[in-house]
C-alpha cells in the first residue's frame, strides 16, 4: 500500500493553484517522518522557539519565528532539505491551475462538479487531475505495492475528494487508457471495475502540526506556484536572481515527479488530458522533462 500526502498553495487571490502529493510506501515513510522531526528539532533549537510547524510560506517570506534567520541563511536551509528529499526516493504528483485560463475555458459536457455559482472551481480542478495522474502512474507500475491512500490536511476538502474519487466523471475515462469503444492503445472498463483502482475512495484527514509528510507536500505546492508565477510573469522577483533560484529548486526535485506522461497521457489523442493541459500554468507544462533533461 502506499500513501499520498496531500496539501496546495494558491487557495487565495493568487493567480496559480497547486494541489501537490508526495507518495512513500510505509517503510520510506518511517524513515522520512523520523527524519523530518530531527529536522524541526534542530529549528528549534537554533531559534530557541519552539517550531510548531513548518510552513513554507512563513519561512520563505522570513515571517514569524524565521524573521531571525537572514534571507541567506533560509536559502542554505532550503538547499539542504531539498537535498535530504531527493535521497529519500519519494515520488512527487501535481497538479496546477492556471485561474486566468481557467476562467476562459469551456466546461460544455463537464460535470457541474467542477464549477461553482458559474465559476470554475479550482481546487476541484486540481484534484481530480492530481486523482487521474495518480491513477495513470501506478497503473503503468510494473511492481506496484497496491492502491494509494490519500492523506489531506484536516478540513481541506475531504468531502470533495471523496466525492471525486468515488464518482470520477466518465468523459475522464480516456486519461488512463478506459474508452466506451476500444481502440488503438485503449481497452474498455467492465462494468464491475471501479475506474480509479489504483485509488482507496475514502480519504484521510489529518492535523498538518502533527504530520510532517503533510508540512511536506505543502513545501513541494509553494514552490511549484512560486515558480509557475515567476516564470509566467504573474510575480515580479522580489529581489535580483529570485527566479533563477526558485528554478534551481524545482530542478532539485524535479527527478522525483511522476513522468509528465502520467499528467499529459497522449495515447489514441486523449481529448481530458487536452483539456485539463489547456488549464495549466505554461511553466509547468513540461517541467519534469525539461529540468531533468
Amino acid at each position: 500500500m502506499k500513501f499520498c500526502y496531500v496539501d496546495e498553495s494558491g487557495k487565495g487571490d493568487e493567480p496559480v493553484l497547486v494541489v501537490a502529493g508526495i507518495v512513500t510506501d510505509s517503510h520510506r515513510m518511517h524513515v522520512t517522518k523520523r527524519d523530518w522531526l530531527d529536522i524541526i528539532a534542530v529549528f528549534a533549537e537554533r531559534l530557541k522557539k519552539p517550531v510548531d510547524e513548518f510552513h513554507t510560506k512563513h519561512f520563505y517570506r522570513g515571517n514569524g519565528i524565521w524573521r531571525d534567520l537572514d534571507g541567506q541563511q533560509r536559502t542554505d536551509v532550503m538547499n539542504a532539505i531539498l537535498d535530504w528529499l531527493a535521497k529519500r526516493n519519494h515520488k512527487v504528483v501535481f497538479s496546477a491551475i492556471d485561474k486566468r485560463r481557467a476562467g476562459k475555458a469551456d466546461f460544455s459536457g463537464k460535470t457541474e462538479f467542477l464549477t461553482q455559482a458559474g465559476k470554475p472551481h479550482y481546487w476541484r480542478l486540481a484534484a481530480l487531475h492530481l486523482l487521474l495522474s495518480i491513477q495513470k502512474h501506478n497503473q503503468n507500475e510494473s511492481k506496484n505495492k497496491g492502491n494509494t491512500v490519500l492523506i489531506l490536511d484536516r478540513g481541506n476538502d475531504e468531502d470533495d475528494l471523496a466525492d471525486l474519487s468515488l464518482n470520477p466523471p466518465e468523459w475522464t475515462d480516456s486519461f488512463y487508457g478506459y474508452e466506451s469503444v476500444v481502440g488503438e492503445g485503449k481497452r474498455q472498463r467492465s462494468n464491475s471495475e471501479p475506474r480509479l483502482n489504483q485509488i482507496v475512495d475514502v480519504p484521510f484527514c489529518a492535523d498538518s502540526k502533527k504530520v510532517g509528510l503533510l508540512q511536506i507536500a505543502d513545501l513541494f505546492a509553494y514552490l511549484l506556484r512560486h515558480h509557475a508565477e515567476l516564470q509566467a510573469g504573474y510575480t515580479q522577483e522580489g529581489y535580483p536572481g529570485e527566479k533563477d533560484k526558485v528554478t534551481g529548486w524545482i530542478k532539485q526535485i524535479a527527478s522525483l515527479m511522476v513522468p509528465d506522461s502520467c499528467r499529459w497521457p497522449s495515447i489514441g489523442g486523449c481529448d481530458c488530458s487536452k483539456w485539463f493541459k489547456g488549464l495549466a500554468p505554461e511553466p509547468l507544462l513540461r517541467v519534469q522533462k525539461e529540468l531533468t533533461a
